[in-house]
């Protein structure tokens, strides 16, 4: 997952929005707020909503073509409310996704790839063995406004997650949650590259850790979806067995190996058993460069 997805080249956008009228009726926008950095000791929370909000997919092999992407558009959904929530408490505004999800039969053209790259010429299809996040990408978020930065997932790939294959390979313990954290990771990376634009930075965490963060970000999404019943610790361990099955052999090779990315998962999602986790404990892990002093 999130393969060639470091983040690069950054511009800091400035985010003005509506807060009256002058005294001729014309709109007046207001100086927008400076960007708050975390600190080692205090950070925002990720929202847990009272009501339930991620059905079950109901997928099977006769119902996939339209089900499939109904749930990781809510996933999607989920994400974008949740994070945006943690985005405003630090004055960062309009932080969500762009997306794309690449139908059965269709192509998609990502700025991440060289249109001469082996297989590619015509674009990405809809069984590319890969989900990722493109920060040069830019596509409708769940609102229908364009965002530069985007998550890019192609469908069909999705689809073969619950017939017991993963991204092309077979998998163990495959279902909803699978799926839902192969998302959540790569909506992981938005967070980043967001931060990264709001503090005027032009690299995320450096090495394995730019992967691990993400999966820390999961992890923190999950305990959201857990603290409203919308999750069972079998449904977690779907998501432990995935970051399992797809570490990297050894360190350094980009991704984190199979204990590193359990590791940053479970610090996403809880400090041991004793509270919910928070991205709070996954900066200070994995990227305290961009905590305040």
């Amino acid at each position: 997952m999130g393969r060639g997805t470091a983040v690069v080249s950054m511009m800091v956008a400035g985010v003005l929005f509506l807060s009256g009228c002058g005294t001729d009726g014309t709109p007046t926008r207001a100086i927008p707020k400076t960007p708050e950095h975390c600190s080692a000791t205090e950070c925002p929370e990720l929202p847990v909503y009272s009501a339930k909000r991620l059905a079950p997919s109901g997928v099977d092999d006769s119902n996939d073509a339209s089900l499939v992407p109904k749930y990781m558009t809510a996933v999607l959904d989920d994400l974008e409310v949740v994070w945006q929530d943690w985005f405003s408490q630090l004055n960062i505004e309009e932080a969500s996704a762009g997306r794309a999800l690449i139908a059965s039969g269709d192509k998609f053209r990502s700025e991440c790839f060289d249109d001469d790259e082996e297989g590619l010429q015509d674009g990405i299809p809809s069984n590319f063995p890969n989900a990722f996040f493109c920060p040069r990408d830019t596509q409708p978020d769940g609102g229908g406004t364009k965002r530069k930065g985007s998550v890019i997932l192609p469908v069909d790939t999705f689809a073969d997650i619950w017939q017991g294959k993963l991204m092309g390979s077979k998998g163990i313990m495959l279902g909803d949650f699978s799926a839902a954290t192969i998302i959540a990771h790569e909506y992981g990376h938005n967070v980043v590259y967001r931060l990264a634009m709001a503090y005027g930075l032009d690299e995320g965490p450096p090495g394995d850790n730019s992967e691990l963060i993400a999966d820390c970000f999961a992890g923190n999404w999950a305990a959201t979806v857990f603290g409203r019943k919308d999750l069972s610790f079998t449904s977690m361990a779907q998501a432990a067995a995935l970051v399992i099955s797809i570490g990297d052999a050894e360190p350094g090779q980009g991704h984190g190996t199979s204990a590193a990315r359990a590791m940053a998962l479970w610090t996403g999602f809880t400090d041991n058993l004793k509270r919910q986790g928070q991205p709070g404990d996954c900066l200070k892990r994995y990227w305290p460069q961009v905590l305040a002093n």
